[in-house]
């Protein structure tokens, strides 16, 4: 089986104590039954400690602290697990954490996600054409679907990420035309046609409505309780973000280039799903969503604050995918909406 990741990932580490924000802080964190049979036989002081902070049930997690925190996360911000039994004792989910795996037939695909700070940093500071490396695991399992469906996505997606590089065009251009091209894809698709096909330009095209955008993500179940009010707050700004926006565009004018590393995010991680449901115009959907989404929160935090760095792009973008990307119901609740605004 071939392992087939963006060749960023090599770049990540995890920062620990010196990240601002904390994996181990606000997530339920399950524990997988091999990880949780190595904790039952943990001995002594720590064993007793591993015991009584597990919540035991057909899937066993940790009992979490005040503010949702791990009981294994010390004052300094560090795992006593990592500390006391070693990496290789970490639970699987965070082990893998911040990457994302999907398999296919002889494949197995992942990177890692926006919602970590120094992840996101790697990809959305990236200044060079996307790429990936192969290296040969040992096989797994995965569903069942079309080898010709998966063999036209992986092209088309190849011709997308290709095209939303293409710097001769606004991201909002690029974005608009893959939009348009993923429709035809789905129909060509429906109707068992699976020849390869070029972008074309459709200057007629339309992103997703802003306005619409905001207010059903204000409307999502948030992660941070305060979400919602301030996504609410940045809607009302509506007006000002749009007349605002030329200067916005002259005041950070490295934007494109994040905005287009973060649509290629979004294409990579998601656009062979469809290969399963045969239905993936609505994951080229949820990568314009999330662009839009991004993008327009940063334009509010500008407007506001009179600038806009680098970190704080980061960060904007890092709580968008926690509260998004790591909700099942909230991708899926997107994933509809492809069909609905």
């Amino acid at each position: 089986m071939i392992l087939r990741m963006p060749d960023y990932c090599s770049d990540f580490r995890c920062t620990a104590d010196k990240c601002t924000d904390n994996c181990c802080i606000g997530w339920e964190i399950d524990i997988d039954d091999k990880t949780l049979s190595h904790y039952l036989s943990v001995k002594g002081d720590f064993g007793r400690r591993l015991k009584e902070n597990i919540n035991f049930g057909e899937t066993s997690s940790f009992k979490l602290l005040k503010n949702d925190r791990c009981p294994f996360l010390n004052d300094r911000n560090l795992c006593d697990i990592f500390t006391e039994l070693g990496e290789e004792h970490l639970c699987q989910i965070c082990t893998d954490h911040p990457r994302y795996f999907e398999w296919f037939k002889g494949v197995k695909e992942g990177g890692t996600g926006l919602g970590c700070e120094e992840s996101a940093r790697i990809i959305i500071t990236q200044d060079k054409k996307f790429s990936f490396t192969e290296t040969v695991i040992p096989d797994d399992d995965c569903e069942d679907y079309s080898d010709a469906l998966y063999d036209f996505l992986y092209k088309a997606r190849e011709i997308i990420i290709t095209y939303l590089q293409d710097r001769n065009l606004s991201v909002d251009e690029r974005i608009a035309d893959v939009l348009s091209y993923a429709e035809e894809l789905q129909y060509r698709s429906d109707n068992g046609e699976y020849e390869p096909f070029k972008i074309e330009r459709d200057r007629d095209r339309k992103l997703p409505d802003e306005e619409k955008l905001l207010s059903f993500f204000s409307e999502l179940e948030p992660l941070d309780p305060k979400r919602p009010e301030y996504l609410k707050h940045c809607l009302s700004l509506t007006d000002d973000v749009k007349k605002n926006r030329n200067a916005f565009r002259n005041a950070v004018p490295d934007m494109e280039r994040y905005l287009e590393n973060i649509a290629v995010y979004f294409i990579w991680r998601y656009f062979m799903k469809g290969v399963f449901s045969e239905e993936f115009y609505s994951y080229v959907f949820f990568m314009a969503a999330g662009v839009s989404g991004i993008r327009y929160l940063c334009e509010c935090f500008y407007l506001e604050n009179g600038t806009l760095t680098v970190k704080d792009v980061i960060r904007i973008a890092k709580e968008y995918s926690k509260e998004t990307e790591y909700s099942d119901d909230n991708v899926n609740a997107v994933l509809d909406l492809a069909y609905n605004i």
